[in-house]
């Protein structure tokens, strides 16, 4: 059953997690208009709140999010399964047209 709200595409996009008076990277895999997949290294708690930025072709998405789920590589698993599930927060008119571009672009290619 799908639970989510908005088709999630899939992305390598680069991005800085600002937590605290840290700055974490990581790499958003899949991206909707309400949430994303990032890769990261970092363990974030669940619920835990934080702006994140998404560097796309010279354009920079600065986005507040939400940590929803966890995900950890086990010996199985590969490094690109290590990541947090986010919610976004507000997500900036930009970001939502970049998605929205994303999509439209999608849809062409496989028709």
């Amino acid at each position: 059953m799908e639970r989510r709200a908005y088709e999630r595409l899939s992305a390598q996009l680069q991005a800085r997690m600002f937590y605290g008076n840290i700055v974490y990277t990581g790499t958003v895999t899949n991206l909707s208009e309400s949430g994303m997949f990032v890769t990261t290294r970092m363990n974030f708690p669940v619920d835990s709140m934080f702006i994140i930025v998404v560097f796309q072709n010279g354009q920079t998405f600065k986005i507040p999010v939400k940590v929803s789920r966890i995900s950890k590589a086990n010996h199985h698993a590969g490094a690109e399964d290590t990541g947090i599930g986010v919610t976004l927060l507000n997500p900036p008119r930009d970001y939502l047209d970049f998605v929205g571009k994303c999509k439209a672009s999608s849809a062409s290619t496989h028709r």
